[in-house]
């Protein structure tokens, strides 16, 4: 479940929204002012903030210069709709805005596509640190820079481009190894053991190169 911090100081306007995403399925933490929200991001983890501009206590927008900003998305809301404000507010940090007043159902599509921009950012940044050459024939990984047989790289390369699917031994056997009749064989059990022995940190409790009984390999960065 995607946890957002809610930063607003109107109570009613607060009070509705986060009900709002509430019913949308999102765990919503509510703060009103920006003391509370630098405390509450100090010790909890978020992955949006619904952020009011203007705060009590401060402009929210100040948030856009937290350490851990990286961490989660931005979206601004504030009652200032002209589009030299909307301008400011995406140039200093924001991922999206939303002027007041606004529809939950607006909000709600909003908090989606950044979620799903999060969620693909978070993909890549995971997927940069296996990167596969097919000059050297040879896989730099969290675990090290290892070189490759032409087979293993191949194998590698077929599960990394389909990462987080399982893949079955007959589609490896037809696609990686080129069968047309399909041998009785542990081909691909051996490779994957010798695999893992290289790019897991522990080979006895796999994070990478995963084996699914009765249905194939998959690959999870």
């Amino acid at each position: 479940m995607n946890r957002i911090l809610l930063i607003e100081d109107e109570l009613l306007l607060g009070d509705a929204i986060e009900l709002s995403l509430q019913k949308m399925g999102f765990e919503c933490f509510w703060v009103k002012t920006l003391a509370q929200a630098n405390e509450v991001l100090q010790s909890q983890k978020f992955d949006l903030l619904v952020l009011d501009w203007n705060l009590p206590d401060g402009e929210g927008i100040e948030l856009l210069r937290h350490p851990k900003r990286r961490q989660w998305m931005v979206i601004m809301l504030s009652s200032k709709s002209n589009v030299l404000d909307r301008v400011e507010g995406l140039k200093r940090g924001a991922d999206d805005y939303l002027p007041k007043p606004f529809s939950f159902h607006e909000l709600e599509a909003r908090i989606q596509a950044l979620l799903r921009r999060r969620k693909e950012v978070k993909e890549e940044e995971v997927l940069d640190s296996w990167e596969l050459d097919p000059q050297e024939l040879s896989l730099n990984c969290p675990t090290g820079k290892f070189t490759l047989t032409p087979l293993e790289f191949k194998f590698l390369d077929y599960l990394i481009e389909r990462r987080n699917t399982i893949v079955s031994k007959d589609r490896l056997l037809r696609d990686v190894w080129g069968f047309r009749l399909l041998p009785k064989t542990r081909t691909i059990d051996y490779l994957v053991t010798q695999l893992r022995k290289r790019i897991e940190p522990d080979p006895e409790t796999p994070k990478h190169l995963l084996t699914i009984r009765g249905a194939g390999v998959k690959f999870v960065p």
